[in-house]
């Protein structure tokens, strides 16, 4: 609408627009109410459409160097220029003649040839032009249909004994460029609703009109001008040279204001105009028959003109049926080729209505889930969905539904047959608005394995491989979260050292385990015991007071003094506990606090770095 305006408000104030206007405006009233005689008054006629030819041709020329590095629309107005060159020569001819004393309203030879020249030109500028919305041989017939359609108007109306007489040099003269006439703005109205056209539709709307009057002033007026006064028919003739020269002239205008190139519009696959032709010359014929049903002329030339234009139709129809007839082969294969992929694929479809019910599944879903999938057809999604991934789902598509075309990516867990989980991420798209869908289309890939993979690459990251505790890492990161009160106890093994060194590492790997299962069961779900390294063990403890860090810590020390059977070996450690009680605003310094309470324990209890006894198994474990 903005750029409309704009092009309105630049035609408006057009200094060669503004004198396309006023000078047909003061020109008409001069041959209409001065009542100039001739020679004068035809001189004039032919004299002043020279000037707009010449904007014509101007302007053509300007819009060829526009469109210089468009090669398509280049040549088009190189020849709109050689047309507008034609009818510039025709003009000045007559114009010429008019001074010599030659003067008539009469098309001559010389200017009829430049006519039908500049005519010819046209018609091929227009068919030469790509129609990118259409196929060329029902455009083609299209136009030999409007062309036959028009010679039939034109023949019912030079042939109708009503009208004033008229010599037959006049009446195919008449015929012939009438027919070129509308053949012309036929073209043009199908370039402009092929999406790709060199010319807006202002322009468009304004050559075409140019090409209407001029078919109705040269085969309605020279029959039906009894009521007319010469001055008022050369008025009208007038018209089409100033709608001819306007449009390119409003042509350059829009460019000078939108300089890019405009985007293909969408054009309708089929056109209405054949069947329309049809009808207004069926129409002709049965008028030709109600008024004068006698056998003659007139009668037989609607005849044959109606024969045609059926003819060109049902020729035109088996072509489109013919066409039709592939398509439909294309469609049917590729609807063949999108089944088969969609049934042999990995990935499972699913479309959800906006009540949450499952309106399509594809067959992959008997791979994925084990479910047959008309089992899942008309079933609520939230029946197969894990209720901890049920509400995180719906506040995503309450999102989704809200912003039509969106998409959402997710992963949830879908119940299968066997009643376990699988993980699928799920590309939700919000086609609910697309009438052939009304959905959300849910594009499912299983992702168990690789998520699986990714939980344990993620727990061998944060665990220590050999007990299986938390590891130093994930210890401090839950430290620094804990928040307040936390507790923490310091574990050191006192007697790991010397049996690690008498019976090797794989019997100091085996007390490790065994310490860190026996310390595993002393502490809460909440607590996590971790293996900071070496025999160095803490339990992180969120809300614990005092009183619970020390009873925990207690009963680890008990455990921890129990001896450890492993072989035909009882290994006896015992453990140094610090405890400490704060926040996890400072992990370091709780930590430093428990380390230090730690070795306090180490020098109460005097241990030595002897090795410990190892003393035969008594239970035979």
């Amino acid at each position: 609408m903005m750029r409309r305006s704009g092009l309105l408000g630049a035609a408006s104030t057009d200094v060669v627009l503004l004198a396309l206007v006023l000078g047909w405006v003061l020109v008409s009233a001069w041959l209409i109410f001065a009542g100039a005689d001739e020679p004068g008054r035809t001189t004039v006629f032919w004299a002043v459409q020279f000037p707009g030819d010449s904007v014509f041709f101007l302007s053509a020329r300007r819009l060829t160097r526009h469109y210089r590095g468009d090669r398509k629309a280049h040549r088009f107005w190189r020849l709109m220029a050689v047309a507008a060159a034609a009818f510039m020569v025709a003009d000045l001819l007559r114009a010429i003649e008019g001074v010599v004393g030659l003067e008539s309203t009469a098309p001559g030879p010389v200017q009829l040839t430049c006519f039908s020249v500049g005519q010819a030109v046209f018609v091929a500028a227009l068919i030469a032009y790509p129609m990118v919305n259409g196929d060329r041989r029902r455009f083609l017939l299209d136009a030999v249909i409007v062309f036959f359609g028009v010679g039939a108007i034109i023949w019912f109306l030079l042939t109708d004994p009503r009208a004033a007489s008229a010599n037959s040099l006049d009446v195919f003269s008449a015929l012939l460029i009438g027919a070129e006439v509308t053949l012309v703005g036929f073209l043009a109205v199908k370039l402009v609703l092929s999406g790709h056209s060199p010319v807006s539709l202002p322009a468009a709307t304004l050559m075409i009109s140019s090409a209407i009057v001029q078919m109705l002033q040269t085969s309605v007026l020279p029959i039906y001008a009894a009521p007319l006064s010469d001055g008022a028919s050369l008025a009208i003739q007038l018209l089409p040279t100033v709608l001819i020269a306007a449009g390119p002239r409003l042509e350059v205008l829009r460019v000078g204001i939108e300089p890019a190139p405009r985007p293909p519009e969408p054009g309708r696959p089929y056109s209405l105009l054949p069947y329309a032709v049809v009808a207004v010359v069926q129409l002709l014929l049965i008028g030709t028959l109600l008024v004068d049903p006698v056998v003659n002329l007139r009668l037989w030339g609607m005849v044959v003109a109606t024969a045609l234009v059926s003819t060109l139709v049902v020729v035109r129809q088996l072509l489109s049926m013919s066409d039709n007839e592939r398509l439909i082969g294309q469609l049917g294969r590729q609807k063949e080729w999108f089944g088969s992929l969609v049934a042999h694929s990995s990935d499972m479809t699913l479309v959800v209505d906006d009540r949450d019910v499952v309106t399509y599944v594809s067959p992959a879903a008997e791979r994925v889930l084990g479910i047959r999938p008309e089992r899942l057809v008309g079933v609520k999604l939230s029946q197969s969905l894990h209720v901890e991934d049920f509400d995180r789902l719906q506040v995503g598509w309450a999102a989704l539904r809200a912003a039509p075309g969106a998409a959402w990516t997710v992963q949830v867990r879908l119940r299968t047959a066997g009643r376990g989980w699988r993980w699928l991420e799920t590309i939700n798209t919000n086609l609910l608005e697309v009438p052939a869908i009304r959905g959300i289309v849910c594009n499912c890939r299983d992702v168990t394995d690789a998520r699986e993979l990714q939980e344990q690459l993620r727990f061998q990251a944060e665990h220590d491989v050999l007990t299986q505790l938390a590891n130093r890492r994930l210890f401090t990161e839950r430290l620094a979260g804990a928040g307040s009160p936390v507790g923490l106890l310091a574990i050191d093994l006192d007697g790991f050292k010397p049996i690690n060194d008498t019976h090797g590492h794989h019997v100091g790997d085996a007390v490790l385990v065994a310490v860190a299962e026996r310390i595993r069961r002393c502490v809460r779900p909440t607590d996590t015991p971790a293996r900071l390294g070496g025999d160095e063990f803490a339990v992180l403890m969120p809300g614990a007071a005092a009183a619970n860090a020390e009873r925990i810590a207690t009963r680890v020390r008990a455990v921890l003094a129990e001896p450890i059977v492993i072989g035909a070996l009882r290994l006896s450690v015992g453990a140094s506990i610090g405890v400490a009680v704060g926040t996890g605003d400072d992990p370091d310094s709780l930590m430093r606090q428990a380390d230090a309470a730690m070795y306090r324990m180490k020098r109460r209890a005097r241990f030595s770095d002897a090795t410990w006894p190892a003393e035969p198994a008594t239970d035979g474990v």
